[in-house]
């Protein structure tokens, strides 16, 4: 009994990320599936919910219920809900403001990892390109533990017509990137508007891109190997900027 789900239904798992949807309490929900007996079921905070959305709640026996969603710990609740990329930007008018857009992400796992990382870090969105990359799945939304719930998520078309507009808007475009004219990425000074431009692992940031960028920052390495997982290198970038501009509130504290 395989589930077909449409471009903007998906659909989350286990206990921790039922909790998350239910909560924000913005998401249309479609279906919950329960499994007799299971984890889920037993949960008070779960049942709790279960019982305010009971007309949408599906409870199924553990054979049914493994066939309908196989080779997952769902740890007896699937979530069914619809959710949109946002489509329009707005007017970023704060200054210190950052944005992050992830180009040529093929990896779900890593799209997921880096919306949870920067949640995290208190960014004020992401830019995700329809063309070129994995896109909103239900495995990035998985993986992002709740995080794209609290993190505007914005569809952009052509990357670079997008850059181009937000540094009319005052930001800085600053690519992370391994190469020759790449800065250390803590000599740069990250305050301000930002919009970081991360690329994949494999295929980095496309040169077009990188054109465009007016910093490029890299991280060097001391081991044998030539480059970070993306996620833990956005990771980095976000929280050296994060210490900046803490830093800096301290010294305008002194200074005053």
């Amino acid at each position: 009994m395989k589930k077909n789900f449409s471009d903007n239904s998906h659909i989350i798992f286990g206990l921790n990320n039922s909790k998350e949807i239910f909560k924000s309490g913005k998401i249309k929900l479609q279906s919950i599936y329960l499994l007799k007996d299971g984890l889920a079921i037993k949960n008070k905070l779960i049942k709790s919910y279960t019982e305010k959305y009971r007309k949408i709640c599906r409870i199924y026996d553990k054979n049914t219920f493994n066939k309908m969603f196989p080779s997952r710990r769902t740890q007896g609740i699937v979530v069914k809900f619809n959710f949109n990329l946002i489509n329009q930007l707005p007017k970023f008018k704060n200054e210190n403001m950052c944005l992050l857009l992830p180009e040529s992400i093929e990896d779900p796992q890593n799209l997921g990892q880096i919306i949870r990382t920067s949640e995290c870090a208190g960014i004020d969105g992401m830019l995700i390109p329809k063309n070129r990359s994995v896109g909103l799945t239900s495995t990035v939304l998985q993986v992002s533990q709740g995080a794209f719930l609290s993190l505007p998520l914005y569809s952009i078309g052509n990357v670079n017509q997008t850059l181009n507009i937000l540094k009319k808007e005052g930001f800085w475009v600053i690519g992370v990137e391994n190469g020759v004219d790449a800065m250390n990425w803590f000599d740069i000074d990250y305050s301000g508007k930002i919009v970081f431009v991360f690329g994949s692992e494999g295929k980095g940031i496309r040169e077009k891109t990188l054109k465009n960028c007016d910093s490029i920052a890299t991280i060097p390495m001391l081991g044998s190997i030539n480059s970070l997982n993306v996620s833990a290198t956005v990771s980095a970038i976000l929280f050296e900027r994060n210490r900046q501009i803490q830093n800096n509130k301290w010294v305008f504290v002194v200074i005053k």
